[in-house]
């Protein structure tokens, strides 16, 4: 059977679009550093140690994901296949970079918490080490399963 005339031309737009997306990505993660570098000289001036390293930490772990986001779509435009091992990192560098912010931010509060807002921040700290854990997992059942079919 045939392909129909469109579908080269399709597979192409998709290509166009991965390509774009992909530039795209890496112009805003490397405008974004640089939007990084100068918050966190502001802060490290202008509002201390602390702030300085939260901001450091976000924005690094930011650029970061982004990194990886468009190391998958790379990967997917020279293969053609979609690897789930780079999106799971991402998952647990988005993971972390919340727990990291999250706690540093609550360490740095001068005021106590009211107990609601502790509540909720714990739960969501043990949500967010339940994810990170199980895409560890996954991950490491990823590589075995790889391994064993090699």
């Amino acid at each position: 059977m045939q392909q129909p005339r469109m579908i080269p031309l399709l597979e192409l737009g998709e290509r166009l679009i991965y390509w774009l997306v992909a530039s795209l990505l890496v112009i805003g993660a490397l405008v974004y550093l640089g939007y990084t570098v100068v918050r966190v000289c502001e802060a490290y001036l202008h509002s201390g140690f602390t702030v300085g390293t939260l901001e450091l930490l976000n924005g690094s772990l930011l650029a970061l994901m982004l990194a990886q986001i468009v190391y998958t779509t790379i990967n997917f435009l020279e293969t053609g296949l979609l690897h789930i091992e780079p999106v799971l990192i991402v998952g647990i560098i988005a993971a972390v970079r919340r727990i990291l912010v999250m706690t540093a931010t609550l360490s740095a509060q001068e005021k106590t918490l009211p107990a609601v807002e502790f509540n909720q921040s714990m739960v969501e700290l043990g949500v967010l080490g339940g994810v990170t854990l199980a895409l560890a997992v996954a991950i490491f059942l990823l590589r075995k399963q790889r391994k064993a079919s090699e």
